[in-house]
């Protein structure tokens, strides 16, 4: 399905496209008041200077009482800790590394580092003792910033192979952790004996290509390595964020521009949207972790204007939406959803629409469409999708009832940006055009190659040039894509996740993957088939709407017995068949086989971004796939 908003210039010669092309009105909104900003060494200085009473975070505490500080408290924490972290002897691009849930020390941190010239080094607290010695090693950092005794034992496990670090501090520290610096005495160490004017100093030495930001990747084979981020390589994509609608006049001085609500850890994109809180004026609002329920609550109690999702994130919204409707109701409200996406777009050509179906409209705007709206906390401005591929029927659904959710694609190597749609202006099967600054091609083989100042540095540690992932300043990203008439990329799948089938017909799994995702019974679905004659599918259940279903219908709610019933098997038997409809003969499966519970970080089958790890789950289930062609 395509959406009928305004079309704009077509890609360039070659399928080269770039933000250059877009006309004046696409780069309205962008941030002229922040046109002289080269580096984020002052960011967390100017949001004090700007906004100090506004809330620059919310988070909820142990006792599950929400709590903010304001701008002037967080640029107070993040001198401290910067004028602590030189208080022990750091220097302008040396590494200090932080392994933590997000949370409001984590930006602290982070903004500390910017300001005395530091570089940051993320570590997951899923991360386990043999990565955190490869990360550490790798990346020299001397100073470990550990959330609390959990991950203070992981690096106590494996410290004698730590020859670089010589300081370990505990943001929550335990009892009788003798010897171990908190963040408090980190902090009281800087007030002491580094002045606020050397920091100044350091803050105003730092340049644009300075790093910021050492990110490991998340891959799945081989040793992680470290995509090194510059202050101009962030400072060129927040420049290119549409910048938040003017407050109304009467608003009280310094109001937040709205709450950026963050679900996902300290990877690519959470960084960037920390940056883009302080460098928009928003409030940031950190998930508190645990189940995926107290997610979608928290997201009501914020309600957020921003809100980045991974597509995971966005199916389990979909699947509580219509979890808790029976199935006839479930079915009415898809076709509404439906009928709404026409109605919403031609009222965007400018069409007349028959009075009846006007009126319908406007009674499930303020009925059934809202009630979707309020899972999203009902003052939604924007909720972007990337991370993995996402199911273009699911993005229909929302966009019917008024969601604002729109695809846009990036990884860590362009600090998390490269294009975007907006609510304004998409196409729904793309993850939009690029942004301004940003160049894209095509390579002969389908890769998708991108140039411009959001490009990183390189690997840390490796000769970027012999290496070989920027050639001629061109990133190599490993996607596969195409350019539409309009300049909107559409991806197409990865290069490494090509199957080659037995009879030489190379396909990619994404397709069949997306469809079979929109159905709310599935969670993942991971097919296989390298060598052989046909696809197959491992497929994984969404607990919630698949016990609501099985209760409808009398059925035992529990996995492990429902996964062998054969009425599911036969719901999923029409899932399969469906999908399969819409793909051409070699992109189908020809079985599938059910798991009795779903994929996880803990196994290692999805990555802490959520992206299926394909490696890890051929390994783990090789034997069920293979089965499958028995």
């Amino acid at each position: 399905m395509e959406s009928g908003l305004s079309a704009r210039r077509p890609a360039g010669p070659g399928g080269l496209v770039t933000g250059a092309d877009m006309t004046d009105s696409d780069m309205t909104g962008t941030h002229s008041r922040t046109e002289g900003w080269q580096t984020l060494a002052g960011l967390a200085r100017r949001g004090a200077e700007r906004r100090p009473t506004v809330a620059a975070v919310r988070w909820r505490d142990g006792e599950g009482v929400w709590r903010t500080r304001s701008y002037a408290d967080a640029w107070r924490e993040s001198e401290e800790i910067a004028r602590g972290l030189m208080a022990l002897g750091l220097r302008p691009g040396d590494r200090v590394a932080i392994q933590s849930a997000l949370r409001p020390e984590w930006s602290f941190t982070l903004l500390g580092a910017a300001a005395s010239g530091l570089v940051l080094v993320s570590l997951l607290p899923t991360t386990v003792p043999e990565e955190i010695t490869h990360v550490m090693n790798d990346s020299g950092a001397t100073v470990l910033i550990c959330e609390d005794a959990d991950q203070w034992a992981k690096v106590t496990a494996v410290r004698p192979r730590l020859p670089a670090l010589r300081h370990i501090v505990l943001i929550d520290a335990p009892d009788g952790a003798d010897g171990v610096m908190t963040l408090a005495e980190l902090r009281a160490l800087g007030r002491e004996q580094i002045p606020s004017a050397a920091l100044r100093r350091r803050e105003d030495a730092v340049r644009p290509d300075d790093l910021l930001v050492i990110i490991y990747t998340s891959g799945t084979t081989g040793p992680k390595k470290g995509c090194a981020l510059s202050h101009g390589n962030y400072v060129s994509v927040l420049r290119a964020h549409p910048a938040p609608p003017p407050q109304p006049a009467d608003a009280p001085p310094g109001l937040s521009n709205g709450t950026l609500y963050v679900v996902t850890g300290p990877h690519t994109i959470a960084l960037l949207m920390q940056l883009l809180t302080w460098w928009s004026g928003y409030t940031l609002a950190y998930f508190s972790g645990g189940s995926p329920e107290r997610m979608l609550r928290e997201i009501r109690e914020t309600t957020p204007k921003i809100l980045p999702l991974v597509p995971l994130v966005l199916e389990r919204i979909y699947s509580a939406v219509l979890g808790s409707r029976p199935e006839g109701e479930r079915r009415r409200l898809v076709e509404q959803a439906r009928l709404g996406l026409q109605v919403r777009e031609r009222r965007a050509r400018g069409e007349s629409l028959p009075a009846e179906l006007g009126r319908w409209f406007d009674e499930a705007e303020a009925g059934v469409f809202a009630e979707v709206r309020a899972h999203f906390g009902g003052r939604v401005r924007r909720v972007t999708v990337s991370g993995a591929a996402v199911s273009q029927d699911l993005l229909a659904f929302f966009l019917g009832c008024g969601v604002p959710v729109v695809e846009c694609y990036g990884m860590t190597e362009t600090a998390a940006a490269v294009t975007s749609n907006s609510p304004d202006d998409y196409r729904l099967g793309t993850v939009g055009r690029p942004l301004p600054g940003v160049e894209v091609d095509i390579a002969p083989d389908g890769e998708v190659l991108v140039r411009g100042g959001n490009v990183f540095c390189g690997y840390w540690g490796y000769d970027e040039g012999r290496f070989g992932a920027v050639r001629d300043g061109w990133l190599h990203t490993g996607d596969l894509g195409e350019i539409d008439e309009d300049g909107r990329l559409r991806l197409l799948g990865r290069k490494k996740e090509v199957i080659q089938l037995s009879h030489g017909m190379a396909v990619t799994p994404h397709p069949l993957e997306r469809q079979l995702r929109a159905s709310p019974l599935i969670s993942h679905a991971v097919l296989y088939g390298e060598s052989r004659p046909h696809l197959v599918a491992l497929l994984t259940l969404d607990e919630r709407h698949a016990s609501a279903w099985a209760a409808e219908r009398g059925l035992p709610t529990d996995l492990g017995a429902l996964v062998r019933r054969p009425e599911l098997l036969r719901e999923l038997d029409g899932v399969v068949a469906r999908a399969n409809s819409r793909l051409q003969e070699y992109y189908r499966a020809k079985a599938f086989t059910v798991l009795d519970r779903d994929l996880s970080v803990g196994t290692g089958e999805l990555t802490i971004s959520l992206k299926v790890a394909r490696p890890v789950v051929y390994a783990l289930h090789r034997e069920r796939f293979e089965a499958l062609y028995d």
